[in-house]
């Protein structure tokens, strides 16, 4: 990835608005997914990446409610070959971002593997501080 790259430089000013733009809570994960599966179609990703980012959409909005204080916004956009896909919440953020989720937690522990999974499912991670809560910003090459 190069340094013009959303997930290596989240404050770069995303070069064309966001094709998805939208605040959310547990109730609206089913409708969520709906419109993350329209726009990705739409962007032109293919059955095989439309799977893995309808799994991480998933994967994000549920850690924002479950940890980010019951709500989120993700945000979806097409750039430079890929899909970007942002998650934000206002909870307590991410105790050590750069080691989270980068080692597979035993299944006999409850929870924990969301951000394994969506490291394993994407092409970029990042996780920065949103003061409050976290942004987690992920690439899936198109």
């Amino acid at each position: 990835m190069n340094s013009a790259d959303p997930v290596q430089d989240p404050s770069r000013p995303i070069a064309r608005p966001a094709g998805l733009d939208v605040e959310f809570v547990a109730d609206d994960l089913y409708t969520l997914r709906a419109a993350v599966n329209a726009h990705a179609a739409e962007f032109g990703l293919a059955e095989a990446g439309l799977s893995r980012l309808l799994v991480v959409a998933t994967e994000l909005a549920t850690n924002a409610i479950r940890h980010g204080g019951g709500a989120g916004r993700l945000r979806l956009w097409r750039a430079d070959g890929a899909i970007y896909c942002q998650v934000s919440d206002a909870g307590s953020g991410i105790a050590d971002p750069v080691r989270a989720g980068t080692e597979l937690v035993p299944l006999s522990e409850h929870g924990g593997r969301g951000l394994w999974v969506v490291r394993q499912f994407t092409d970029g991670f990042d996780i920065t501080d949103g003061r409050p809560g976290a942004i987690v910003t992920v690439k899936i090459t198109i």
